[in-house]
């Protein structure tokens, strides 16, 4: 039969157990802190547009107005998600709206960026924008209006659904159906106000209403300047005219006959015709005149025979 112990006796026992305890509670916590610690880190990649061609609008410039930040709607819960979708907005608009003409400008305004947290655990996300173009000298205008809602169940059946990941996904999901409601907004009312940006390495077509200059042709060698008594010849003046450049007139002149008597003759006064030549050029005035032969002529009152005594 084992004695009864004293109360007293259990005194040193009941201290040394709070001290253990006391002592142990450090290590606990230090190890909860390590546990959480050692979760791993959940990183979020930025809402990406370069598998989506850009739009190039006739515009100068292209401005964004954001009136969709965070808390701009009461419950709205955007701020608490990793890329806010009011900034994924503007990070869209910079990606896809590129300024390619030279004058005029364009506004893309953000009228609402929110998500809001429904009964049941439902994530409400909303996005509202749009575009005002307007050309440079401010008579021409057009606008764009895009709007997006989309509902987010995370099947979650106990805890919070407004967690980092589940707003991440709804902000994903939201920018990716803006980026194809804006551009068929675009594409159906304003057209007329996208352009084709030219392909690098392109040749430029020359235009046709003549408002290029064209070079002037180089000289054309052995051609006379007009006003000079120089000849161009491989492009630099000479002061000598050399014969392959010159044209040579040939004139047809009669050949000088030694001239007689200027009066006219008696008989012929018209002259009288050469035998030698079969010309039928009328003699002139400067032409020789010549005298029938001996023998023909007869003086008046004497009798023709045919011997002279």
């Amino acid at each position: 039969m084992r004695p009864n112990r004293s109360p007293l006796s259990l005194l040193p026992l009941r201290r040394s157990l709070r001290i253990a305890l006391a002592a142990s509670l450090p290590l606990m916590a230090l190890s909860a802190c390590d546990h959480a610690d050692s979760r791993p880190t959940t990183t979020f990649a930025p809402p990406q547009f370069s598998s989506q061609p850009p739009l190039h609008l006739n515009v100068a410039s292209i401005s964004i107005v954001d009136r969709g930040q965070p808390g701009m709607v009461p419950g709205d819960l955007s701020a608490r998600a990793p890329f806010p979708p009011d900034q994924s907005l503007r990070q869209m608009a910079h990606d896809r709206l590129i300024a390619s003409g030279s004058g005029g400008q364009g506004v893309l305004t953000i009228d609402r960026a929110s998500i809001l947290h429904q009964p049941g655990g439902l994530l409400d996300g909303q996005l509202n924008v749009h575009l005002d173009v307007t050309s440079a000298d401010g008579r021409s205008t057009g606008y764009a209006v895009a709007q997006v809602t989309r509902t987010y169940d995370p099947k979650t059946k106990s805890g919070n659904t407004d967690t980092p990941e589940n707003l991440n996904a709804l902000t994903d999901m939201m920018l990716q159906d803006m980026s194809v409601e804006l551009e068929n907004q675009i594409r159906n009312n304003l057209g007329n106000w996208l352009v084709t940006p030219p392909v690098p390495g392109s040749v430029a077509a020359q235009p046709l209403d003549g408002a290029e200059t064209a070079t002037p042709a180089a000289p054309v060698s052995g051609a006379v300047a007009p006003y000079s008594n120089s000849v161009t010849l491989g492009g630099g003046p000479t002061d000598s005219t050399p014969s392959s450049a010159t044209t040579t007139t040939t004139q047809t002149t009669a050949k000088p006959v030694p001239r007689g008597d200027d009066g006219p003759d008696a008989i012929f006064p018209a002259g009288y015709p050469s035998d030698d030549t079969g010309s039928t050029t009328q003699t002139t005035k400067g032409s020789q005149l010549r005298s029938p032969p001996p023998g023909t002529l007869t003086l008046p009152g004497s009798t023709t025979s045919g011997t002279t005594n």
